[in-house]
């Protein structure tokens, strides 16, 4: 229920659509939603966004809802957002993980914007979440080629082959790949492969990890963060790496406290060592 403030933003924002002042209500429902998250407000916005054809801006905002699917108008709101940015590779992911198409027909850009997109991508040093996103305007086949191509890259970030990983998993690809992990050829199949937030593996290493935190809360979020970095590195084949969570989060601890990586010292230095790699060569992914 919003409060008092936000009732008023709200109120002023309806008489700025009444006037067709279309910008002045946007920035009501963006000062009213600074002062608490609304789903409300968040649809009301989105479709101000889209009469003004920011379509981009209206998926940042619409991707912040907790949940896109289980409300028709806002998933109905999303797949119009989705179509309007041509995010075909989105829509594969939707109806992939759903088990069932959807009602609307979203397509990849042209041939010749698709050969663009790629090209430009790989000559990016530095690669942003829009960039990234960019690239759901391809075909499924050009964009698995062109995951493929990046994923053996040893120079690309971890951030962005985790990206990749995960997306190629959504798509439910079925064919062996290979990705580059700390300069060593990996092979996964996506469609057997979980996320990595569902990896039995990486649950348990925060679980052990936010168990010993108790203590000092403090520090939670920045090491699971520091955490979260590790074992992406080691995605999506920390089986490989890691045969005991609960050893290695007690080691990598320590390694953070003191260098002290206990039995899972060279893997520790290896990891850092690449950490190090790509800060120095600003292939970053933010």
């Amino acid at each position: 229920m919003p409060n008092a403030s936000q009732s008023n933003l709200l109120s002023l924002a309806d008489l700025e659509i009444q006037k067709d002042n279309i910008d002045n209500a946007i920035q009501h429902l963006l000062e009213a939603l600074r002062i608490g998250y609304s789903s409300e407000i968040v649809y009301k916005l989105c479709n101000l966004l889209l009469k003004q054809n920011k379509f981009q801006q209206a998926y940042t905002l619409i991707k912040e809802e907790p949940d896109l699917f289980s409300d028709s108008r806002t998933y109905n709101l999303y797949l119009k957002i989705l179509k309007g940015l041509d995010f075909n590779i989105e829509a594969l992911e939707i109806e992939n993980l759903s088990g069932k198409k959807i009602d609307v027909n979203i397509f990849p850009a042209s041939e010749r914007t698709q050969r663009s997109l790629m090209k430009n991508f790989k000559e990016l040093r530095s690669v942003s979440e829009q960039d990234y996103h960019e690239l759901y305007r391809l075909s499924k086949a050009n964009f698995i080629q062109l995951a493929q191509s990046l994923l053996i890259d040893p120079t690309q970030s971890f951030a962005l082959k985790l990206s990749f990983c995960e997306d190629l998993i959504k798509l439910g690809y079925d064919k062996e790949v290979t990705v580059s992990i700390m300069g060593e050829n990996k092979f996964f199949i996506p469609k057997e492969t979980v996320l990595l937030q569902k990896d039995p593996i990486y649950q348990e290493c925060c679980a052990s990890l936010a168990d010993y935190l108790r203590r000092d809360p403090n520090k939670i979020e920045l090491m699971i963060g520091e955490l979260n970095i590790c074992l992406g590195m080691l995605y999506p084949k920390l089986h490989d790496y890691i045969s005991d969570p609960d050893q290695f989060t007690h080691d990598f601890r320590h390694y953070l406290e003191n260098k002290h990586g206990g039995t899972n010292q060279n893997l520790l230095d290896k990891v850092y060592q690449y950490m190090s790699y790509e800060e120095l060569i600003n292939n970053s992914f933010d």
